[in-house]
């Protein structure tokens, strides 16, 4: 094992125990966080069993290891950018319902006030 097999560990160990105490929300939590345990572990077997990595790649018809490991990580990319796009939608849909209660709120004050002689 390389110096930088262990630094990688050290990265991949660190980056799962982030990833473990920010995940936050209430819907699919448990999912998430199997998600991130599963592939942390990947990561590590990866790191220190650098040639099943190239074995699983040859298996699944992709020539080298690196090609199937940039492979995922396009895919991870794009999924990481589908998220957070939902969750912008979420966040902006929640924003104008906040506004349009505060417009309403605004407008029944205004005609409370009206009313009174």
């Amino acid at each position: 094992m390389t110096a930088f097999q262990l630094l990688l560990i050290v990265a991949v160990a660190v980056v799962a125990v982030l990833t473990l105490r920010l995940l936050s929300g209430d819907r699919s939590l448990a999912i998430k966080r199997l998600i991130s345990i599963l592939a942390a572990v990947a990561a590590l077997l990866a790191i220190i069993f650098p040639q099943a990595l190239t074995w699983v790649a040859n298996l699944l018809g992709i020539g080298r290891g690196t090609d199937l490991l940039l492979y995922l990580a396009i895919i991870a990319a794009l999924l990481f950018a589908v998220g957070m796009m939902r969750a912008q939608a979420r966040r902006d849909a929640k924003a104008t319902e906040l506004a349009r209660a505060v417009a309403l709120m605004e407008a029944r004050l205004l005609e409370s006030q009206d009313r009174r002689p």
